[in-house]
């Protein structure tokens, strides 16, 4: 039986082929019994239903990746293939990655398998993109994985004490009660893998911190995973301030969303001056979500299309 994929008239061949068909000849190489022929923007393959499938699986996980104006290289091609992708109840395909007992995620996308494969090779990490994509989830998942495997010794979670407009000044109570609000997305997040009862033992040891960016000037932190969220709030100096707080054997997860600035002049924002002035570095990474990521209810991703960006 052969199956037939039309790629779409606007999208550049060389795109989801690569140069040289690099990307088409990995493919094939992965799948030597089946035959695999383009003819013009079609694509024919021949052979067994489930492995034609998958292969057809990677071209759309690909065609997404080219349209939203990624460079598609082999070595996205060998990781979209080492995916084991399994039906949700939804019918939605996505992976299972193992996190702490038995605790597992779901992948829902290859940005989220790229933004966990760059956490785990790189010392700094920025996960960049719209809400709703996982980019916090997914840091603190990482972090959780490696604190089970006995990598580093402390998970810290930081973030800046300004949200939506409001100023602490204006907000009832004492600085503790003005800033737990804010750190409850990240309570949240750590609450899945632990359990309250663990995370309340561990905060109380130590082992795991949630505290404002302000409270990390002058610390520095060995055998540490220590994540910056909602950096997009945060000037350069903070960010920078926050970055000179890496020790030995540790790394560093900051995310944020470049839309969502809510400094009381937005030109303060150090995230995207930061990660352009740092991207040269060798072992700095940068994970940039697109809104065809977001994993919310499908409608979030249309509303943030609508709405001007910046």
């Amino acid at each position: 039986m052969t199956i037939e994929k039309i790629i779409p008239t606007d999208v550049e061949l060389v795109n989801i082929f690569g140069v040289n068909d690099n990307n088409l000849n990995y493919i094939k190489s992965m799948f030597p019994l089946l035959k695999i022929n383009v003819r013009g923007n079609i694509i024919y393959i021949d052979g067994n239903d489930k492995e034609a499938n998958e292969v057809i699986r990677i071209l759309d996980e690909m065609l997404k990746m080219s349209l939203n104006k990624e460079v598609v290289e082999t070595t996205d091609v060998e990781l979209l293939s080492t995916i084991n992708y399994e039906p949700n109840s939804n019918g939605k395909k996505m992976s299972s990655v193992n996190i702490i007992d038995n605790k597992t995620i779901k992948v829902k996308n290859i940005n989220q398998y790229k933004y966990l494969d760059i956490i785990s090779n790189s010392t700094i990490t920025f996960g960049i993109g719209p809400a709703g994509t996982g980019k916090t989830f997914l840091a603190v998942a990482s972090a959780v994985k490696m604190y089970a495997e006995n990598k580093i010794r402390k998970i810290v979670l930081t973030r800046p004490a300004v949200e939506a407009g409001e100023r602490l000044g204006y907000l009832p109570g004492d600085l503790s009660q003005k800033i737990d609000p804010y750190l409850v997305p990240l309570f949240d997040s750590l609450e899945h893998f632990f359990g309250n009862e663990n995370l309340g033992y561990l905060i109380e040891k130590r082992n795991i911190e949630i505290v404002p960016l302000a409270y990390m000037r002058g610390r520095t932190l060995n055998d540490a995973c220590i994540i910056l969220d909602e950096a997009q709030n945060a000037t350069v100096n903070q960010i920078k301030m926050f970055l000179t707080r890496l020790g030995e054997n540790s790394k560093v997860i900051i995310t944020g969303d470049e839309s969502q600035i809510d400094l009381y002049k937005k030109d303060y924002s150090g995230l995207k001056k930061t990660r352009k002035i740092l991207s040269n570095i060798d072992d700095i990474s940068v994970m940039e979500f697109q809104n065809s990521d977001i994993v919310r209810n499908p409608i979030v991703s249309k509303i943030l299309d609508i709405f001007p960006g910046k």
